[in-house]
């Protein structure tokens, strides 16, 4: 009986075993595995110059090749960045998502922009990026998974791309004397501070400090003007100069003067200016900068006395005489004529007047007659003329 069924057993199994020996089972029951280096991946950044300046743009290039026998219908793509320096900014062709908190972007499917990947095509996928702080290397990272070729199952293949750094901004300073200034005891002297932001992104804060000799030169002005000033220790405190010039953008710079009295003669007494604690927009550190100006103050020269002037006295106006026309001559005084008597009184004798009877002393007779005859005479022809005229 045991010999019955076990010969019946036999008899079914043989014909199966034959019937799915056959080539049609076996084709599609056959097995694809999955090979490492089907599709490879190279990811590298996409400048000659591996130093990124903090706020700079940089992209990295990714390549993608198949390189199996078989054409790849479905290629999805993930590329991990490192956001504690980077920050994403655009893709060719743009993902389907970007997670900016973990740092990763993802594209379903790259055929769908690039078509299938026939065995040996290459296709190239570029991401953009912005340097936000430094880091000594750049690490980021593509990887193509989960490939699908018309053969089942590709294998996928990632790389890492290490040979970037960022590096941090910084902000150097120069510091000179005015061109034409000596510096001399007595006189002031001027400074020029230069500025300048040598990072690609704009800079926020911007402290500086400026140390002098307080017993050397003395404090006067400075535009802007500091916020502290300590004349006993001879330091000037700017605590922000974006309040006066506003944000420093990339590789801008600003100018600050500041104008000191030099109070004796020395040699070589030094006036630094430093900057220290600069931020950026993305608040990293900036590396600060500083100068100093070795000065030597000479005395002033000794002035020359120069003698008061004398007074001159003015000299005394002298009448200048008005001059004669030469046609109005100057008329000649002329004496006026003394009158001249018609007759000469002729001394009487004092015989000849009876009311006296004494006749002046030194009269002669003859004299005495000729003025009796000159006193009656005018009577006489009065008379004369009256009975003359009685008679007619």
């Amino acid at each position: 009986m045991k010999k019955r069924i076990l010969l019946i057993i036999l008899t079914v199994l043989l014909p199966v075993y034959f019937l799915f020996s056959l080539p049609i089972f076996s084709a599609t029951t056959q097995t694809v595995q999955a090979q490492s280096g089907d599709i490879t991946v190279d990811k590298r950044l996409g400048r000659t110059n591996p130093v990124v300046r903090v706020g700079e743009y940089l992209t990295f290039t990714i390549e993608i090749t198949n390189n199996s026998a078989f054409t790849v219908t479905t290629l999805p793509l993930s590329d991990t960045f490192n956001t504690a320096v980077l920050a994403y900014v655009d893709a060719t062709p743009a993902p389907d998502s970007v997670v900016t908190t973990t740092g990763q972007i993802d594209w379903t499917d790259l055929t769908t922009q690039f078509g299938d990947l026939a065995p040996g095509q290459t296709v190239v996928v570029v991401v953009g990026f912005i340097a936000e702080h430094p880091e000594t290397a750049i690490v980021n990272r593509a990887e193509v998974h989960d490939a699908i070729g018309s053969g089942g199952a590709l294998g996928g293949s990632d790389d890492t791309d290490q040979s970037g750094e960022s590096i941090g901004g910084s902000m150097p300073l120069d510091k000179r004397i005015n061109d034409g200034i000596t510096p001399t005891a007595g006189l002031p002297i001027t400074f020029t501070i230069s500025i300048t932001n040598d990072g690609a992104v704009t800079t926020t804060i911007v402290p500086l400090t400026e140390n002098y000799d307080p017993l050397a030169i003395q404090f006067n002005t400075a535009v802007p003007p500091p916020d502290f000033i300590d004349t006993m220790t001879g330091v000037l405190t700017w605590t922000d100069l974006t309040t006066w010039f506003g944000d420093i953008p990339a590789f801008g710079s600003v100018d600050v003067t500041v104008v000191f009295t030099a109070l004796m003669s020395t040699i070589n007494t030094v006036n630094e200016a430093s900057i220290s604690g600069a931020v950026d927009w993305y608040s990293n550190d900036m590396d600060g900068g500083k100068d100093d100006v070795p000065i030597t103050i000479i005395d002033a020269p000794t002035p020359t006395s120069t003698p008061a002037p004398t007074d001159t006295p003015a000299p005394i106006p002298t009448k200048t005489p008005k001059p004669s026309s030469p046609s109005e001559p100057s008329p000649t005084e002329t004496p006026i004529p003394t009158a001249t008597a018609t007759a000469t009184a002729t001394a009487v004798p004092a015989a000849a007047f009876p009311e006296t009877g004494i006749p002046p002393a030194g009269v002669s007779p003859l004299t005495a007659v000729f003025a009796l005859i000159a006193a009656t005479t005018p009577v006489a022809i009065w008379l004369w003329r009256q009975r003359r005229r009685s008679l007619e």
